[in-house]
């Protein structure tokens, strides 16, 4: 009895020491199918966080960065106005040339140091988004937003237009979601713009700027007319409309006169990465069928620089 009590134990203890193997050895399997299932989206959200963080941090620094490229570009043309009435001739052939080409060059580099905290801004974003891909609709929506924002920023102004054109139709008629494709179509207007600009001064064909521009101004109009249905202030309507103006502005004018007026205080100094009409496969890249008229987007006009 005693010698078959002894091996019931042993057996026991043999099926314990098996089983506690066995357990331990599921240890693992257990971690990758958290890691693959429920675990993988808590890490996946903890690293979007932090790369969110970051892309925060990057775009405090890139703004600051536009800025000084903005008061660069601004002296630049203060230079040449300056020039201009004294009566002189940037040849290089003066001091006062000198400065000019000077100021120039400042110019050159402080834009393209924006350009690129831009770029790196829109990377981290994309980043935040890539490890969002299961995550709630709208939260990945308004981090493609800021995505498209930095590309627009960074001269990438055609690959923002084709992530913010999904944008500007709202998921819902919920208040969140009407401002996130409301803000949408604001930049959207806001690239074509600096598009349409920026391939003027580049001497691009008249039908290929100027198709921007009637983009940009649709875009405007619509945003206005939304803004006085919604019964926004009168001086918010005004300065919604002020944007169409500027855009009516810069297809009369003569090109000698857009030299000298100043670029947005946003825009970019050159475009990069996808041309105009480069779509995304299956997204029109027409702007609303609407009449053409006086109107203006964002929650204001644009502002000092247009």
């Amino acid at each position: 009895m005693a010698r078959n009590g002894g091996a019931l134990l042993m057996r026991r203890s043999e099926l314990m020491k098996r089983f506690g193997w066995s357990a331990w050895a599921l240890v693992p399997v257990a971690l990758l199918a958290f890691h693959f299932g429920p675990g993988r989206t808590l890490a996946a959200r903890e690293i979007a966080a932090m790369r969110f963080r970051e892309a925060s941090e990057l775009e405090r620094g890139a703004i600051d960065l536009q800025a000084e490229a903005y008061r660069a570009h601004v002296d630049t043309i203060e230079r040449r106005r300056q020039a201009f009435l004294d009566g002189g001739v940037v040849d290089g052939g003066s001091e006062d040339d000198a400065e000019t080409i000077e100021a120039d060059e400042r110019e050159r580099v402080a834009y393209e140091a924006a350009s690129t905290a831009w770029a790196a801004v829109a990377d981290a974003y994309a980043q935040v988004e890539e490890r969002l891909v299961d995550d709630e609709p709208r939260t990945v929506d308004r981090v493609r937003w800021s995505k498209a924002r930095a590309r627009v920023r960074s001269g990438a102004i055609w690959d923002g237009v084709v992530d913010l054109e999904p944008l500007t139709v709202p998921r819902s008629d919920a208040p969140g979601d009407v401002e996130l494709a409301r803000a949408a179509r604001e930049e959207l207007a806001t690239a074509h713009y600096f598009g349409a600009r920026l391939l003027r001064m580049a001497g691009e064909p008249a039908r290929v700027w100027r198709a921007e521009a009637i983009r940009a101004r649709q875009h405007f109009r619509l945003l206005a007319e939304t803004a006085a249905a919604a019964g926004a202030e009168a001086a918010v309507v005004r300065g919604l409309e002020d944007n169409v103006e500027r855009t009516i502005d810069l297809e009369q004018m003569d090109k000698s006169e857009l030299e000298g007026r100043a670029l947005p205080r946003e825009s970019p100094q050159a475009t990069r990465g996808r041309r105009p009409g480069q779509g995304r496969e299956g997204v029109s890249p027409r702007p609303p069928t609407r009449r053409d008229g006086r109107g203006a987007g964002g929650p204001g006009p644009i502002g000092p620089g247009w």
